[in-house]
């Protein structure tokens, strides 16, 4: 019942967006833009610190490494 619920909010909001659009002027949608998605990227990249380098391998032998 709560997804159904929360579906129909999320397109009665897209909805709402989609007619608001034209009325906003290009230079306030690009501002718009840029601290949403700017925002979106701080915080998935302090997330993404926060677990470290990834697998550590150890280095493959080469020929020059012996």
């Amino acid at each position: 019942m709560r997804r159904h619920a929360g579906m129909a909010l999320g397109r009665v909001l897209i909805g709402v967006g989609r007619r608001l659009r034209p009325l906003v002027p290009p230079s306030a949608r690009r501002w718009i833009d840029d601290r949403l998605f700017g925002a979106i990227f701080q915080v998935t990249r302090v997330t993404n610190d926060n677990y470290g380098y990834g697998v550590q391998e150890p280095e493959a032998e080469t020929a020059q490494s012996g």
